[in-house]
């Protein structure tokens, strides 16, 4: 955040999950956190506040409404989480990413995900050429967080060599348990343009986390779908049949990811190029390219409000 030129406040809190006694702990930490807000608030002094979900946006949002400040949120995922159910009740108005949340939220608004535009203006030759990637390229994309069960089923897939480019983005976590011998497997801890990887390949393997599914849509790009099983709500399972059900991504279930299923899944798409090109349109046609805007519109026009009303 602050190498993106944001100012970070960090707050002490912990998961309301838990036995009784550390639920008891996380409400403490959640009140200390409410009354450290109201303090940056009275600092910042905002017209409005945006909550987007988790345990660490609910004392912002709460303390903003005690304070009288208009508050909003954004859904990220098809199925509400526990924290934006619950704030929900506070807040003037509620924007989804996915068209199903927005049945399970009082007075919410479809405005699709939020998307840096330097996905959609990414470019497969320019990509290629910055990051000196041998086409064709398959991207492996487990989250920020890496994904265990996909990071070693890859490591071993992909392990020998192949005729294509394989870029498997681990993340911190697992990137010290992987090794390749084959010298078109690529195997990063973190890549911080991801946009560019995403421009350069032709075949995508991702979780379904919703910003992972809508940079990928933004780029246009064929993708196999591997919903985390043990998401809350089991979310990443519908948010990946919202796009499978569209014809826009292939699925493949967590507890069939194996080394052999994994590369047979990649080759597959590689060798069918009309399925790619198909895949990738729809995929394309699901990207919300305007919803930072229609958030941003939605803000601005309170806040505006509440500054004439001040003045």
């Amino acid at each position: 955040m602050p190498e993106a030129g944001y100012k970070l406040h960090s707050l002490p809190l912990k998961s309301l999950a838990g036995n009784p006694l550390a639920r008891l702990r996380a409400g403490l930490l959640l009140l200390r956190a409410i009354f450290r807000c109201r303090r940056i608030i009275r600092e910042f002094r905002p017209s409005a506040v945006l909550g987007v979900g988790g345990y660490a946006s609910a004392p912002a949002v709460l303390a903003a409404r005690t304070m009288k400040i208009p508050t909003f949120l954004h859904e990220q995922n098809s199925v509400p989480g526990i924290v934006n159910q619950f704030s929900s009740r506070f807040t003037g108005e509620v924007m989804t990413t996915f068209p199903l949340a927005e049945e399970k939220l009082k007075d919410a608004v479809w405005v699709g995900m939020p998307t840096r535009e330097k996905f959609s203006r990414a470019s497969r030759e320019e990509a290629l050429e910055r990051l000196g990637l041998e086409p064709p390229v398959v991207l492996i994309f487990g989250g920020s967080g890496g994904a265990l069960k996909i990071n070693l089923a890859a490591a071993k897939a992909f392990h020998d060599e192949t005729p294509y480019t394989v870029v498997q983005i681990a993340g911190r976590r697992d990137f010290p348990q992987l090794s390749t011998e084959n010298p078109r497997h690529i195997i990063l801890e973190y890549a911080e343009e991801i946009w560019d990887y995403l421009a350069a390949a032709e075949v995508v393997v991702i979780r379904s986390g919703a910003g992972s599914l809508f940079d990928t849509a933004a780029t246009g790009r064929a993708s196999i779908l591997i919903p985390y099983p043990y998401a809350a709500g089991d979310h990443q399972l519908h948010n990946a049949l919202y796009f499978t059900g569209k014809g826009a991504a292939e699925f493949l279930a967590d507890s069939e990811v194996t080394y052999e299923t994994l590369r047979s899944r990649v080759e597959d798409l590689l060798e069918n190029e009309d399925r790619r090109k198909e895949l990738a349109g729809k995929m394309r046609g699901l990207a919300t390219p305007d919803a930072a805007d229609l958030v941003a519109d939605r803000l601005l026009a309170v806040a505006t409000s509440v500054k004439e009303q001040k003045n």
